[in-house]
């Protein structure tokens, strides 16, 4: 336990950039300029995760409000962030969503599968989170993604960024999609933020899985999952 709340410290620490650390009793706090800005019991600490926006020169070369056309499909340049709105950047990795479910609380397996949320054989627009005007995109138009007549993808890893562009052949209209990994679907942990991207389609496989589109420095493609997993949403146009 001292071993793990010294990393804690170290770690809280260095992220605020504190000029002093004290762990009294069974609580840390954390001062900048003899201003207390974070404390915690240590406790109800188990586990820390650090997520951030990367920095990225060209990040909103990508951005158009009124999104932009991949072969036929309007895609939006941003990531579905808080339920009906967009995250703050191009590169922002927004929210994550279990299917057919509009907010971002983390349901697990049980919970999930004993709600309405899964019972439903597509994406309700009801429970869509997207901001208005838009939805989360059919298995169809994610696969007109993958048409290499009209599409190209490219996986960029540059600057502390990396994700994956797709790019109209055609126009030369490019979308730019954040490898913000994904929540485990049993205990909600996040897993492979920075290596891999997985978004939802709004279409069902079945009644316990749901189509989605994946990608990685190696390849993308479309696959189904069990849809208590956490993943992004990148809208199309209604």
């Amino acid at each position: 336990m001292k071993t793990n709340t010294s990393i804690f410290i170290a770690a809280i620490a260095l992220l605020l950039d504190v000029t002093t650390v004290k762990a009294q009793g069974t609580n840390a706090y954390f001062r900048k300029n003899g201003v207390t800005v974070f404390q915690s019991p240590i406790a109800d600490i188990d586990s820390i995760v650090f997520m951030q926006t990367p920095e990225y020169d060209d990040c909103q070369s990508f951005d158009n409000p009124q999104g932009v056309v991949i072969n036929g499909v309007r895609w939006a340049t941003r990531n579905v962030g808080d339920p009906g709105t967009f995250a703050s950047s191009p590169c922002d990795y927004g929210e994550y969503y279990q299917f057919n479910k509009g907010t971002t609380d983390f349901l697990p397996y049980d919970d999930y599968f004993n709600s309405d949320y899964a019972q439903s054989d597509s994406w309700l627009p009801a429970n869509d989170p997207s901001p208005a005007g838009w939805r989360v995109p059919t298995l169809v138009e994610i696969q007109k993604l993958f048409d290499t007549n009209y599409v190209t993808y490219e996986w960029i890893d540059e600057n502390g960024l990396t994700g994956g562009k797709f790019t109209d052949r055609t126009t030369g209209n490019s979308i730019f999609l954040p490898a913000a990994g994904y929540r485990y679907g049993y205990d909600g942990t996040f897993s492979y933020v920075g290596s891999y991207g997985r978004y939802w389609s709004s279409t069902v496989y079945d009644s316990y899985s749901a189509y989605y589109l994946y990608f990685y420095s190696g390849d993308a493609y479309w696959y189904y999952i069990y849809r208590f997993y956490g993943f992004s949403v990148r809208p199309v146009a209604e």
